[in-house]
């Protein structure tokens, strides 16, 4: 797009009614090239021959005296540059979940609560040395929403300033990152925190959002397992078991396992039969798009376990989940140990009878 500049009158009247010659040379100044373009009348709009870069042009405005004078005058100078402010800006989480082009500035990436993130910004296009802020530098501001605790939904939720700043051309790196939620508690933190770079109003054109990204953040998962404690002994079967399930990643294998012995982290069990839960399309490739995009809270009844634990002695409970984070390794979100011994229950058993078959004294 051609600039345009607002040439002054000349001063003089007399100068003006004579109409001198006059013109106005453009100076590129990324290349040093000179381009002068006559000037008839007293003035008015001036299109530039040569488009302007980001460097800029000098423009001046000459003009010969009148009459006897044959002086050339420098009436004018303005040093003009390309003002077409644009930003990019990348988020990386661990997680590579994309919704949205990244190429639009108005994706969503999410993350889990406790893990970090980071923000690139490249801010170009700005007039360096110019002494208005609106040309100079393009507003950013990092503002979170809360979702709600149940449905994990932003409908009808106030969005608050987390921080802003004035950025001016150059590369910004933000890492590591973590969420500024205002959360309960730092693990608990639910909602999205977005990132928006303005324009600001300038040229006759009102303040305008150039990119507008978001990150969702999710809760860490956790896990209650009711019916059994730690250290509990066993003398009959297994009771059943409710495993409450709350905040499980959407992109999550998690599974309920048993093994002999006491708790080992790492140790691989025997997943119980129906615990498994699968979620995204990571661990669901045949499905088409992901089978939620949200946080998933549910309760298991096992109530079989004692099938699990058919000899005596120590065994361990855990809840394994995998996510993005960590490459997928295994991350336990509940143990427990316990012990079955049906020997004293056989024990009391022999006893009892023992004493009711006795003859009477």
């Amino acid at each position: 797009m051609k600039s345009k500049i607002l040439l002054f009158s000349l001063i003089s009247s007399a100068a003006m009614a004579q109409q001198p010659e006059a013109w106005v040379r453009q100076t590129d100044l990324a290349n040093g090239q000179i381009y002068d373009t006559p000037i008839t009348g007293t003035g008015g709009a001036y299109t530039a021959p040569v488009r302007v870069n980001e460097t800029g042009s000098l423009y001046e405005l000459f003009a010969r005296g009148t009459a006897w004078d044959n002086n050339i005058y420098l009436l004018d100078t303005k040093l003009i540059g390309t003002y077409n402010p644009e930003a990019k800006i990348n988020i990386v989480t661990e997680d590579g979940y994309l919704r949205g082009d990244a190429a639009s500035g108005t994706f969503v990436r999410r993350t889990r609560a406790d893990r970090p993130f980071s923000v690139n910004i490249e801010v170009t296009g700005l007039i360096a040395d110019s002494t208005s802020t609106a040309e100079r530098s393009v507003y950013l501001a990092i503002q979170g929403k809360n979702y709600d605790a149940t449905n994990y939904s932003s409908l009808n939720q106030a969005q608050y300033l987390i921080g802003e700043a004035n950025l001016e051309n150059g590369t910004y790196n933000f890492s590591p990152l973590y969420h500024h939620l205002t959360s309960p508690t730092f693990s608990s933190g639910n909602g999205e925190q977005t990132f928006t770079i303005v324009r600001y109003a300038a040229y006759q054109v009102p303040d305008t959002i150039l990119v507008q990204p978001k990150v969702e953040i999710w809760p860490v998962a956790s896990t209650t397992v009711s019916n059994v404690t730690e250290n509990q002994v066993f003398i009959d079967r297994i009771p059943p078991l409710v495993v409450d399930l709350n905040h499980l990643y959407p992109d999550s294998r998690t599974y309920v396992q048993i093994y002999k012995g006491g708790q080992v982290l790492g140790t691989t069990g025997t997943l119980v039969t129906g615990t498994e839960l699968l979620f995204g399309s990571h661990y669901n490739p045949a499905t088409t798009g992901d089978s939620t995009n949200v946080p998933q809270s549910l309760s298991l009844s096992i109530t079989d376990l004692s099938n699990y634990a058919a000899a005596d002695g120590i065994y361990t409970l855990e809840v394994i989940t995998h996510t993005p984070f960590f490459g997928r390794a295994a991350e336990r979100l509940y143990h427990v140990t316990f012990e079955v011994d049906r020997v004293i229950t056989s024990r009391g058993q022999i006893s009892t009878t023992e004493v009711s078959s006795a003859p009477p004294p």
